[in-house]
């Protein structure tokens, strides 16, 4: 009585008999499977017999080695940049500082009028990126008892004139000390009386600074006569060249004069 009935021992049979095909099934696949593994071995054992591929554990340590010391390199290069990023700031900010130390003096020497103390050149981070800032420039007029206001818009047109040899003036002095020739051309061009005077003696100042070291030339080019002949006073310079139209052969010709005969 405690037999398994023969129609359970069939359908036991069946499901060993199905689990068998399926297991099969895998086994086959699976030996497939393996089969193409053997070949890309085999074959990618044939492709490293290859020339290409000889020392190539040894090429790869070099590579690596490489690749390290190239990583060092850019991390030392970035702090390099960092160092000399910082370093022209400063250069920036202390030739600024010097600039509009000469401006200022320049200014107070040269300017005769009471509504304008002292101009000065400011620098503004207008964009500033890893890789690149710029700086927009504008000048400034200040005011014993005023704030600092825009010069552009709110001066005459003397005012921008004499500003703008002021600036130049204090950019030559600041980054050309090894150059040996300032040339100006009608520098005097609505100024008024006063200014051109206090600008007369700002330039024979500069010579006789300059006039110091070997070598150093003032050429001004004016149609002001009284403007040459304070200067050639003020700087000790006998004579001047005339450039004027020959009637006869209508060309120009170039004269040395006495200072004395203007």
């Amino acid at each position: 009585a405690g037999l398994p009935q023969q129609a359970d021992i069939h359908a036991f049979l069946k499901g060993f008999e199905n689990e068998k095909v399926v297991l099969k099934s895998q086994l086959d696949k699976e030996a497939g499977a393996l089969e193409k593994v053997e070949e890309s071995i085999k074959k990618t054992a044939g492709e490293l017999n290859d020339k290409k591929f000889q020392g190539i554990e040894e090429r790869y340590k070099l590579k690596h080695i490489q690749l390290h010391a190239l990583r060092s390199a850019n991390k030392d290069l970035d702090r390099y940049y960092q160092a000399l990023d910082k370093a022209l700031m400063r250069f920036h900010e202390m030739k600024m500082e010097e600039i509009n130390k000469t401006v200022k003096e320049y200014w107070q020497n040269t300017y005769q009028g009471q509504d304008i103390d002292t101009i000065e050149i400011k620098a503004d981070v207008e964009s500033s990126t890893p890789n690149r800032r710029s700086h927009n420039y504008r000048l400034i007029m200040r005011h014993k008892s005023l704030a600092e206001l825009d010069m552009r818009g709110r001066c005459s047109a003397g005012q921008k004139v004499l500003a703008s040899l002021v600036v130049r003036l204090a950019l030559a002095e600041t980054f050309c000390h090894n150059c040996g020739i300032l040339a100006l051309d009608e520098p005097t061009s609505n100024l008024d009386h006063h200014n051109i005077s206090g600008f007369t003696e700002a330039l024979a100042n500069i010579v006789a600074e300059r006039g110091r070291r070997s070598g150093f030339q003032l050429i001004v080019i004016s149609h002001d006569d009284d403007f040459i002949q304070d200067l050639a006073r003020l700087t000790n310079v006998p004579s001047f060249y005339r450039v004027q139209k020959d009637p006869a052969t209508q060309t120009s010709r170039i004269g040395v004069h006495d200072v004395n005969h203007l």
